[in-house]
C-alpha cells in the first residue's frame, strides 16, 4: 500500500511575506525603544552638531538629532541582545595631502545675547529671577573642586591640519581646552581635575551613558568636587555644507564665543536643574560684566545630559566646527577666569 507524503514548497511570495513580517517587528521594537525607553540619553539624544537652517537664528536654539534607522537597530541589538558596542566608522585621522583646496573658509557670525534665554522647554523661568539667588554649593578646597570632562572628546576645529570635526590628538581636540581651562582654575587657587576619557571613539552611540560612569567613578574617587563642566564644541553648518564660526575680539585677540546648557526633568528625574540654572545665570551675568560679547544665550532643554550628579554641573560649548582651536583656547582661558570670580564671589 503507498503512503502519501506531503510535500510543502516554499515560493518567493512565502518568503517575501515572512521577510515582511520580520522587517515589521523589528520597526515596531524599534518604535518602542525610541518612544518609550526610559534610559538617560541613549543613541537618539547624542547632542550632534546641526544645519543653520535648523535653528531659529544663530546661537538661538539646538534640535536634536533625528531619529537614524541604522543607529536604531544597533542600539536594539545591544540593548537586548546585551552584544555591546558597534563600531561606526568615521574619520578620525589627518589626511593633510591634498588638503589646502578643499578647504572652504566659515562663514563669520557674533551673537549677544546677555541674560536672554533659548528655551526649548515648556518651563517658563526667567534668568533675572536667579540673580540674588545664592549657589545650592560652596567651595572647601578639600581636594578637587572642579571636574572637566569631555562626553565628546574627539570634537575638534576648523584648523588646516584635519577635514574631519574629529581628531584623536588630545593637543588638537576639545580636550586641548580643557587643559587651558584647568590651568586658568588653578591660577586662581581652585583644584581641578581633568579627566581625558574618550567617550565617543570608537562608537559614538552611548557617549553619555559611558560618560555618566566616568563622573559617577570620579565623584566617588575625588569626594569634594561641587562642579562638572562637561566642555563641548558646537557645530554649525550651513546648507551647502559651509561651517559657521561664531567670533568675537577681546582685548585685542580672536575669540570663539560660549554657550551654557542646562539640562531639565522634562523626559527624566533631575531634581536639581533649577540649581544648574542657578550656576549658568551667574556665570552669564559674570561674563556680561568682565567680557560682553564672550557669551551666546543660555541654552536650556529638554535633556538632563548628566548634569543630575551635582547641583554645579553643566554643559559648555566653546565655539563651533567654524572657530580655529587657538579661537576656542582664547574662549576657555576666560570663561574659566568667568566661573573662577563667580566660585570666588559666592
Amino acid at each position: 500500500m503507498l503512503k502519501r507524503i506531503k510535500m510543502i514548497v516554499i515560493t518567493k511570495k512565502m518568503i517575501y511575506s515572512a521577510v515582511a513580517v520580520a522587517l515589521a517587528g523589528i520597526s515596531a521594537i524599534v518604535y518602542f525603544v525610541f518612544h518609550f525607553q526610559n534610559k538617560d540619553l541613549a543613541v537618539f539624544s547624542d547632542y550632534k552638531p546641526i544645519l543653520e537652517s535648523q535653528i531659529a537664528g544663530i546661537g538661538e536654539k539646538n534640535v536634536e538629532k533625528k531619529p537614524n534607522m541604522k543607529d536604531a537597530y544597533k542600539s536594539i541589538i545591544k540593548n537586548f541582545f546585551f552584544m555591546g558596542d558597534f563600531v561606526i566608522e568615521e574619520n578620525y585621522v589627518n589626511d593633510e595631502e591634498g588638503l589646502e583646496e578643499n578647504i572652504q573658509e566659515p562663514e563669520v557670525k557674533r551673537v549677544v545675547k546677555g541674560l536672554e534665554l533659548a528655551n526649548n522647554t515648556d518651563f517658563k523661568i526667567n534668568p533675572d529671577d536667579y540673580l540674588e539667588k545664592k549657589l545650592a554649593f560652596s567651595l572647601d578646597n578639600q581636594g578637587p573642586q572642579i571636574l572637566i570632562m569631555h562626553t565628546h572628546t574627539t570634537e575638534s576645529y576648523n584648523n588646516s591640519y584635519s577635514s574631519s570635526d574629529r581628531d584623536l590628538d588630545e593637543s588638537k581636540n576639545i580636550v586641548a581646552v580643557g587643559d587651558i581651562m584647568s590651568e586658568i582654575f588653578e591660577k586662581n587657587g581652585i583644584a581641578v581635575y581633568h579627566d581625558k576619557t574618550v567617550h565617543d571613539y570608537p562608537s559614538y552611540n552611548g557617549a553619555y551613558q559611558r560618560a555618566a560612569m566616568t563622573i559617577k567613578n570620579d565623584l566617588e574617587t575625588y569626594k569634594g568636587i561641587k562642579v562638572v563642566l562637561d566642555i563641548h564644541r558646537d557645530g554649525i553648518t550651513k546648507e551647502d555644507g559651509t561651517k559657521v564660526k561664531l567670533l568675537t575680539n577681546i582685548n585685542g585677540k580672536d575669540t570663539a564665543q560660549a554657550m551654557l546648557v542646562v539640562g531639565t526633568n522634562t523626559n527624566l528625574t533631575h531634581d536639581n536643574w533649577q540649581e544648574n540654572f542657578n550656576f549658568a545665570v551667574k556665570i552669564q551675568a559674570k561674563a556680561i560684566e568682565m567680557y560682553p560679547t564672550l557669551m551666546r544665550q543660555i541654552n536650556l532643554r529638554k535633556e538632563r545630559f548628566n548634569e543630575q550628579m551635582t547641583t554645579g554641573s553643566l554643559i559648555i560649548e566653546i565655539g563651533t566646527n567654524g572657530n580655529t582651536l587657538a579661537e576656542a583656547l582664547e574662549s576657555g582661558k576666560d570663561v574659566a577666569e568667568v566661573i573662577s570670580a563667580v566660585l570666588k564671589g559666592q
